[in-house]
């Protein structure tokens, strides 16, 4: 098409959209100049009275888009949701329709459980055990304090497996900025570290602590060294909600769950779906430990764990599946 042409086709879709506004039908007359201005940005050159007539279009999509945000805003307010979950979900909602939040799915790397919730994050005060272990953060993170001075035997976290083919993990094998000691590991008890941390084992028993397979209980002290980061991945399965209880905590360190990230803060659970995208850093100047462990999303029924553990037994033994 000539630029003529291309001049005419912008011009005729410019003034269907000023008549339709003339007329005092918005919506019609947004779609003309959106279309307008899509078919301009397709254009190496327009003359100066066209992008005048642009400018004047796209003043009134943003003035539109500006009217619908507080119209939005207006629903948001005049819903009186007082619940906070609830306020929440609309909140976030209304973000996504505004464009302001991108929606991320459950997508986990070995197992999808149908009918869940999407939720990003779980709020503390959700769970009877919540505040109890919050209230031993400074017991636990004395004891962690022990095992560090004593040079206790941190390893990379994701660590190579010698009976497996090597599969690449963002580059993070073998690497010593994120590390890990368990006090559980592979639904066993790691009785060396478990020994050295009484008290921590003791306040772990009154937690709901999942049981997948052979894989969990996987409890461990998480340790990301100055600067550290680790990208965007996802989790095995959707079933579960991984928990961070922040033990040493320099300030700015943050998780990012889908669309929302929360600042890590000493004794304060974190709680959230890692089946959804989710990536991690410590920016600061020092080194970030947090106790790591995973529970059962409590909408699961009284069944259901038992028979996603027997799933997953099936899955180890004749699958190979990665839990990357």
């Amino acid at each position: 098409m000539s630029s003529a042409a291309e001049t005419g086709k912008i011009r005729e879709l410019l003034g269907r959209g000023d008549s339709r506004a003339g007329e005092g039908d918005a919506r019609a007359a947004m779609s003309f100049y959106h279309a307008a201005l899509g078919a301009a940005r397709a254009v190496q050159y327009v003359d100066a009275q066209t992008m005048s007539d642009l400018r004047r279009a796209q003043a009134y999509v943003q003035q539109r888009a500006s009217e619908f945000e507080q119209a939005l805003d207006r629903a948001v307010e005049s819903a009186g949701v007082s619940d906070p979950i609830g306020r929440q979900r609309l909140t976030h909602a209304m973000d996504m329709l505004k464009g302001k939040r991108s929606i991320y799915p459950q997508q986990p790397s070995v197992f999808y459980y149908p009918y869940l919730a999407q939720r990003q994050f779980w709020e503390r005060d959700e769970f009877d055990w919540a505040q109890e272990l919050e209230a031993q953060t400074p017991i636990i993170r004395a004891e962690l304090e022990a095992l560090l001075v004593d040079g206790a035997d941190f390893r990379p976290y994701i660590e190579v497996e010698e009976d497996r083919p090597h599969r690449d993990f963002h580059g993070l094998h073998g690497d010593e900025s994120w590390t890990a000691l368990y006090l559980w590991k592979e639904g066993k008890v790691v009785e060396e570290n478990a020994r050295r941390c009484p008290q921590t084992m003791a306040a772990l028993e009154k937690v709901p602590i999942s049981r997948i397979g052979h894989r969990t209980p996987a409890v461990l002290f998480s340790r990301l060294l100055p600067g550290a980061h680790i990208p965007s991945h996802h989790g095995m399965l959707n079933s579960r909600l991984i928990c961070h209880l922040p033990l040493i905590v320099p300030p700015g360190g943050w998780l990012r769950v889908g669309n929302e990230k929360r600042e890590w803060r000493e004794g304060e659970l974190l709680i959230f779906d890692d089946s959804l995208e989710h990536e991690a850093k410590n920016p600061s100047g020092e080194t970030r430990i947090i106790l790591l462990f995973d529970v059962w999303k409590p909408e699961l029924g009284q069944d259901e764990p038992a028979a996603i553990s027997d799933i997953f037994d099936a899955i180890d033994t004749y699958s190979g599946a990665s839990d990357d």
